[in-house]
């Protein structure tokens, strides 16, 4: 089993999860059809499943087309109107089986309401769509600001060794950010230069234990975000605050 991208968009990546032994691929968050069709023809491989995250149109607008190839097509997403392709509604601590792979269904609210992350336990593959980026997180849409923080709670327990799946590519910019937070984040300072230095153009998978190290999101109790934060009159000490303050200070940056 083989798990990498596909561009779409700018930055989007619709992850493919191929099983070369039998040809069949599943594909998480198809914001556009024409690369995963174009997968399909150019090797001979069938699409099996969709597994969507959440309803914004950079994830499920490829779907239709698809569903013009695939008739018959299993579709899974969360139980939500806005995602009225789903043909298998799942939801949090949900167990689905797809060809090999045996995924638990997290419920991850915050950039959307009904954000859903895929979880395959044996594998220990994080599809977290728009909820977790490589060094932040969503923005929040229809959610809530502390929906959003406890999910990343959530996945900052899983297992460090977690590779994570982000549904944009933002790494660069958001190390930028993270930096301005934490300048004294040598990890963060190191894998910026590597990013740049050898111009990597795909930063993904990340590992939770990475994020732990670089993602400010996940840093809330470190000294000197509390330290930053207490200089902007936010609690130190009351890390929901300190969360919700820095989300915001992203949405500016």
């Amino acid at each position: 089993m083989t798990v990498f991208p596909l561009q779409a968009f700018k930055d989007n990546y619709i992850w493919i999860l191929l099983d070369e032994a039998s040809g069949l691929f599943d594909c998480v968050d198809p914001g556009e059809a024409k690369p995963v069709i174009d997968y399909a023809q150019k090797t001979g491989f069938s699409l099996r499943a969709i597994l969507l995250t959440h309803h914004h149109y950079d994830h499920v607008g490829g779907v239709d087309d698809l569903i013009q190839f695939y008739p018959s097509i299993k579709i899974y997403g969360p139980n939500d109107v806005r995602v009225n392709s789903v043909n298998v509604p799942v939801n949090g601590e949900q167990p689905i089986e797809i060809g090999s792979n045996a995924f638990q269904i997290m419920d991850t609210p915050g950039h959307t309401s009904t954000h859903i992350s895929y979880y395959e336990v044996e594998k220990q593959w994080l599809f977290c769509g728009d909820t977790l980026f490589s060094a932040g997180c969503g923005r929040v849409f229809d959610g809530t600001i502390d929906e959003l923080y406890q999910s990343l709670l959530l996945y900052k327990n899983l297992p460090d060794t977690t590779a994570v799946y982000c549904a944009h590519e933002y790494t660069t910019t958001n190390l930028m950010f993270a930096l301005t937070i934490e300048p004294s984040n040598k990890t963060a300072q190191d894998y910026l230069k590597k990013i740049r230095h050898e111009n990597v153009s795909c930063t993904l998978p990340s590992t939770i234990a990475l994020e732990k190290k670089i993602n400010p999101f996940f840093r809330v109790n470190q000294s000197e975000i509390q330290k930053y934060a207490e200089i902007n009159k936010v609690d130190p000490n009351d890390a929901l605050a300190v969360f919700s303050f820095l989300r915001h200070q992203k949405d500016k940056f």
